[in-house]
């Protein structure tokens, strides 16, 4: 490992663009003779107050990155420039005066609450000014200085002490600050290493993990000489030796006794080795071997690493696993499931993204989008489900996290891009197997109980109201009975009520399959709010050009319905070309034939496409004749719901 110390990298933002490094502090503190002292070999008494910008060429430093030093004014009415410099900085350096106390209270009064004020995320070097650096005998307050501010501000990188005094030093001093400045912009310490704790943070854990599971070409998850050389090879483009091999695991033996056995490294002490390096101020080497697996500043998979190419697509196409995805998906599972219950506990799951930086669910939409057990276990079923749905809402996603997981093809592979609607309409099928299904209504119509009802939720009288945020429910339905291709993921949205006009943009809806509208069956103001819904979202699809099948679904049929409401709600349907309505109880339970509906109008996109007029050839005519025949009220006279406003009103006219 100490080969991998003098090996350097690229630039990890991909680029040469210079490292804007801006020197803040109180005047007098050294700020100007920094810069000068970094910039010329040659020491000048007269410095201007305010120094232009200074550009470092790329071969003063080990990483081959131009740095370019702001310098700012320490004048109260300069404060705005000086705010707009930190806001554009890679790295900060903070500038104090160790002969003038005051100088150094001002840091922990003004300049760092400001940073967090302004919430920079750079990093932050503190450079201490001494008067004369010759003179040590005062070296012990300057190191309780210097740790009792890092300890109060935990965002500060390092500190330093210089002096401008020193003409053979000045130079030399100088720069050691701006090159570890650059370097804590290319190798940063925060995102991998907790100085509290003194330990690495889980995100850097779980990439080291990654890291070691792939490097291990033996069974038992041991790194050997063979694997340790590999690991050389690929990230510093050069042999590992055998004493050099000898002397790392001599290093962790002696440090992390369970970090090696017989064979080589465990995972204990891979940990360990890079914790180390860390500490002994070789966070190059770590940087390098996560950025060689692909890690970006962020350790995340960089951009280069998703095949974002793969899932380009219409408005009106999908995204849906492989079979290859799938079976892969089929063996972690498996793996995993350790008791073979069909049922992944919560730390099993851990198990399985412990080389990812979080668990890809724990958040909306994800979190309560399955139906789980008691203890929060999810079958396959449900946790193929939830791929399905991330993958179709995000496949970026679900392509990071297959990669995190250590799908072995390339990651292209796992993913297909479904064809057009259009296609699919004209060929009167659809082969997606996965149905993404809207779900319309009024409130207080039965939404979220069917979306509960999917996820074998049961019925809540409690609490009907539902949410008014948006949502969703994902599960496997069997319908091998009515079509072919056996079972078909169902994935169901809730579409928060609209208070305002409509609320979907073309390209939202355009991802449609199927759209059902829900109405209370005993309430006759939901039935009529649910049918201005579908006049709605008809019309606007139509003239979008992404129509798809839609169905009315009469719920709570376990109530008493309103009056006339299977004939006027039959009669409405017939004349727009679209099926009766389907009678639903969530309280009862009787939905699962719902399910299969809307997986049957999904597999045949041609049918139950509402015959509605566009707004853009619809006249002012039928316009006109359509509002004659509403009851009275505002919500009547928008355009795109008049003419099935004429069918909810006959009975009163």
């Amino acid at each position: 490992m100490n080969q991998m110390m003098r090996i350097g990298v690229g630039d990890p933002r991909g680029s040469q663009k210079p490292i804007r490094i801006v020197v803040v502090g109180e005047n007098g503190t050294g700020k100007s003779s920094l810069i000068m002292a970094a910039s010329d070999a040659s020491f000048h008494p007269k410095i201007p107050p305010l120094l232009p910008h200074t550009n470092l060429p790329s071969e003063l430093f080990s990483d081959p990155i131009p740095v370019t030093i702001i310098d700012t004014s320490s004048r109260p009415k300069d404060k705005g420039e000086v705010v707009k410099q930190v806001k554009e900085a890679d790295a900060i350096i903070l500038t104090f005066a160790f002969d003038r106390p005051e100088s150094y209270s001002r840091l922990s009064e003004y300049w760092l609450p400001l940073f967090r004020q302004l919430e920079v995320r750079v990093p932050i070097i503190v450079a201490g000014h001494r008067a004369d650096i010759k003179r040590d005998h005062n070296q012990s307050s300057i190191e309780q200085i210097r740790t009792h501010m890092m300890q109060q501000f935990r965002e500060i990188e390092t500190s330093f002490d210089w002096s401008a005094q020193d003409v053979n030093h000045a130079r030399w001093l100088a720069r050691d600050v701006i090159k570890h400045a650059q370097q804590a912009v290319i190798h940063p310490l925060r995102p991998i290493y907790d100085q509290e704790t003194n330990s690495l943070k889980p995100f850097c854990v779980a990439a080291l993990k990654r890291v070691f599971i792939l490097s291990c070409h033996n069974s038992d998850f041991v790194l050997n000489d063979a694997d340790l050389n590999d690991i050389q090879v690929k990230c510093f483009n050069k042999q590992l030796m055998p004493y050099q091999s000898k002397a790392i695991r001599k290093t962790v033996q002696v440090r992390c006794p369970f970090g090696v056995n017989e064979i080589g490294l465990t995972w204990v002490g891979f940990l360990f080795l890079n914790t180390y390096l860390v500490e002994q101020g070789r966070i190059k080497t770590v940087w390098t071997i996560l950025r060689k697996f692909g890690y970006n500043n962020d350790l995340r998979l960089a951009d280069s690493m998703i095949p974002y190419s793969s899932f380009k697509r219409e408005a009106d196409q999908s995204v849906q696993l492989t079979y290859a995805a799938i079976e892969f998906l089929k063996e972690v599972y498996e793996f995993f499931d350790q008791d073979e219950d069909d049922n992944l506990e919560p730390h099993e799951m851990g198990y399985i993204f412990q080389t990812a930086p979080e668990s890809p669910w724990k958040e909306a939409p994800y979190k309560d989008a399955v139906e789980k057990s008691k203890i929060g276990g999810l079958s396959f079923q449900a946790f193929l489900s939830l791929w399905s749905l991330m993958t179709l809402i995000d496949p970026a996603r679900s392509l990071e996290y297959l990669i995190y997981i250590r799908y072995p093809y390339d990651p292209s592979s796992a993913i297909l891009v479904t064809r057009k609607r259009e296609l699919d309409r004209k060929e009167q099928t659809s082969r997606r197997k996965v149905v993404q299904c809207f779900v319309f209504g009024p409130k207080n119509a039965g939404k979220s109980a069917l979306l509960n009802r999917l996820i074998g939720r049961p019925y809540d009288d409690a609490n009907r109201n539902g949410s008014a945020e948006e949502r969703y429910a994902v599960n496997m339905v069997d319908n091998s009975g009515e079509i072919a291709y056996t079972k078909r993921t169902l994935v169901m949205k809730e579409i928060r009520y609209p208070e305002d006009g409509f609320l979907l943009s073309s390209e939202a809806l355009a991802s449609c399959d199927v759209a059902i509208f829900v109405y209370d069956s005993s309430d006759e103001s939901s039935w009529k709010g649910a049918i201005d819904l579908l006049a709605e979202v008809a019309t606007f699809s139509k003239d979008e050009g992404f129509e798809f099948p839609c169905l009315m679904v009469a719920a709570k049929a376990d109530l008493y319905p309103f009056p006339m409401e299977f004939q006027e709600s039959t009669r409405v349907t017939q004349e727009i070309g679209i099926e009766a309505p389907i009678p639903v109880s969530s309280k009862l339970g009787d939905v699962d034939y719902l399910f299969l509906k809307i997986i049957a109008a999904a597999v045949h996109p041609h049918l139950c496409i509402p015959k509605i007029e566009s707004k853009k050839k619809r006249s002012w005519e039928l316009i006109n004749r359509s509002l004659m025949a509403v009851s009275i009220g505002t919500a009547a006279l928008v355009i795109g719901m008049a003419s099935f406003r004429l069918y909810a009103g006959r009975k009163h006219s």
